[in-house]
C-alpha cells in the first residue's frame, strides 16, 4: 500500500454543510490521486457528523474520527495521531482551499525543510461586513508579525503545513487551549526550537465564516481569553509575548491607515467603529480571564468559557 505524502487534518463541530464544501474543494486539488489523505475529527458534534467517503474516493482517502469535545488543538492532535503522511496540512471546516493549496505547501516545505508554513487567508463572504473586518484584523496581524516572510512569527491554524516529524518534535498543539491561541502557542514553541516560520502566500484558502455583530463580539472576546492564556502560560519562561503584543498595538494606527487607504469616508468610518468594537471585546475577554483565574484558579483554565 502506497502511503500518502500529505495528511490533511480538519477538526469539525456541528457544521456538516461547511465541512462538505471544504471536502469538495479538497477533491479538486492539483496533487495527483493518492498523494494525500483527509482526516476529519468530529470534536463532539451533536448529533455526530456523518459522511459518505465514496463521494470523494476518486480523489482521496477519507477517515472520520469521533471524540468527546476537547477543543481545536486537541482535535488536531488526534488527527495527527491517525495520520500516515510525511507532511501535515491543517485547515478548518469553514474554509475552502484553492486548487493549488497542497501543491504550494509541498513546494514550500521542500524549499524550507523543517519550517512551519502558513498560507494566505481571504474572506470568502464578500457581502458580510463583520467577516470582512475580521479578515482585515488578520491582515493587520500578519502584516506586523510576518514582515519577514522567511522568518515569520505567527500563522492561524486554519492554513498551516509542516513535516509530521517536526510537528511531533515540538510537541504538537497544546490541548489546554480550549478557546483560542493554540496556534500562537505552537508558533512560539516552533521558533523557540530554532525552527523557522515561512509565509507562503501562494498557498491560499477562502474563509467562509459568516458573522453578525454578536458573533463578531463573541469571537474576539474568546480571542481575548486566549491571549491571556498565552501570556499567562509563557510569562515565566519567555517574557516575549507581552512585549510582542504591546509592539503590535503601538503599530496599529499606522497599519490601519494603510489598509483603509482608498476607501470612501463612510466605509472608513464603519470599519473604524468595528475595529473599536474589536478592541473592546478583546480587552473584555482578557479581563474576564484575569478575573476568572483570580477567583477560580486552575479550574478556570480547564473551562474558560462563560
Amino acid at each position: 500500500m502506497r502511503l500518502p505524502e500529505f495528511s490533511v487534518v480538519i477538526p469539525t463541530r456541528n457544521r456538516p454543510e461547511s465541512l462538505i464544501r471544504c471536502l469538495d474543494a479538497l477533491a479538486a486539488q492539483e496533487l495527483s490521486l493518492g498523494t494525500f489523505e483527509v482526516i476529519v475529527v468530529d470534536d463532539g458534534s451533536d448529533p455526530p457528523i456523518t459522511l459518505n467517503p465514496s463521494r470523494w474516493e476518486m480523489s482521496f482517502h477519507l477517515r472520520l474520527v469521533r471524540q468527546i469535545n476537547s477543543g481545536p488543538g486537541g482535535a488536531r492532535n488526534r488527527g495527527v495521531e491517525e495520520a500516515f503522511g510525511e507532511y501535515l496540512a491543517f485547515t478548518d471546516d469553514d474554509c475552502v482551499p484553492s486548487r493549488s493549496w497542497l501543491l504550494e505547501l509541498k513546494v514550500g516545505l521542500e524549499e524550507y525543510p523543517g519550517s512551519l508554513l502558513g498560507g494566505a487567508t481571504y474572506n470568502g463572504l464578500r457581502n458580510h461586513f463583520f467577516s470582512e473586518v475580521s479578515q482585515l484584523i488578520l491582515w493587520l496581524v500578519y502584516e506586523h508579525f510576518n514582515r519577514d516572510i522567511t522568518n515569520s512569527c505567527f500563522f492561524t491554524s486554519n492554513n498551516m503545513g509542516c513535516r509530521r516529524e517536526d510537528f511531533l518534535a515540538v510537541g504538537g498543539f497544546d490541548s489546554s487551549y480550549r478557546v483560542a491561541s493554540e496556534d500562537r502557542d505552537l508558533c512560539s514553541r516552533w521558533r523557540s526550537s530554532n525552527r523557522t516560520l515561512v509565509w507562503r502566500r501562494e498557498a491560499w484558502i477562502e474563509h467562509m465564516h459568516a458573522q453578525n455583530l454578536v458573533g463578531f463580539v463573541k469571537l474576539h472576546f474568546r480571542y481575548g481569553i486566549g491571549a491571556w492564556k498565552y501570556q499567562h502560560s509563557n510569562a515565566v519562561e519567555r517574557p516575549g509575548p507581552i512585549i510582542e503584543e504591546s509592539h503590535f498595538h503601538f503599530a496599529l494606527p499606522k497599519l490601519i491607515a494603510r489598509q483603509l487607504r482608498g476607501k470612501s469616508f463612510t466605509r472608513r468610518f464603519a470599519i473604524l467603529v468595528a475595529l473599536a468594537v474589536w478592541q473592546v471585546a478583546y480587552v473584555a475577554g482578557y479581563l474576564y480571564a484575569v478575573i476568572g483565574n483570580l477567583i477560580f484558579g486552575g479550574a478556570f483554565e480547564r473551562n474558560p468559557t462563560p
